[in-house]
């Protein structure tokens, strides 16, 4: 085990995915209301699995070669993470009341079928895990490979198990609407930020 190598995937792996983002959302909102949470969070990492897997065993060097393929991703994915966002907002705009019980999803398959589109229709996932982390695994040669994995799964386990179990301390505070009316205006605003910044990045090349 090259511990060098798994710290370093460590380390690259968590400067990708903290942060908030349309997936990362999703989870912290459903977390705070302590609704479905294990299954969410056991999606995200098992999305990661796979993800990154394919990235680190070369199919992230197959996607970087293929443009169109890049370009059809990105504006179709910014066009869902829009829409994310006009959700949000209206969301945070609407004056009916929310609250810990009535501002997260409780319908178990609508959660889960929530979470899957943040996360398969979501091309920064797709470009962050598969092109970019995959690609940089290259770096360390076939025999860095697994150590590799290994410590970009720890970080992702890491990260969607802590700000999913541990958002549920955050419940306190969204008590009062307008607690859910401040979050619910952030992610609006950070899914249209995020929206923007995949079109000049990747689709305006």
């Amino acid at each position: 085990m090259n511990w060098s190598i798994y710290l370093s995937a460590l380390g690259l792996t968590a400067s990708q995915i903290v942060g908030i983002g349309p997936q990362n959302a999703y989870v912290l909102r459903q977390g705070i209301g302590r609704s479905h949470v294990l299954p969410i969070v056991t999606i995200c990492i098992a999305c990661d699995i796979l993800l990154i897997g394919s990235g680190v065993l070369g199919l992230g060097r197959l996607i970087a070669t293929q443009p169109m393929l890049i370009q059809v991703v990105t504006w179709g994915g910014a066009g869902f993470i829009i829409w994310l966002g006009i959700k949000a907002l209206r969301n945070a705009l609407r004056p009916g009341a929310l609250t810990v019980q009535g501002g997260v999803e409780r319908d178990r398959k609508t959660a889960i079928r929530t979470i899957l589109m943040v996360t398969l229709l979501n091309p920064y996932v797709w470009l962050d895990t598969v092109v970019l982390i995959g690609s940089l695994s290259t770096v360390y040669g076939e025999s860095g490979r697994v150590p590799f994995l290994l410590g970009s799964l720890t970080a992702s386990f890491c990260w969607f198990a802590g700000i999913g179990f541990f958002a549920g301390k955050l419940a306190p505070y969204f008590e009062k609407p307008a607690s859910w009316r401040v979050l619910d205006g952030f992610i609006a605003a950070v899914m249209f930020f995020t929206a923007g910044m995949l079109v000049v990045n990747f689709g305006l090349r």
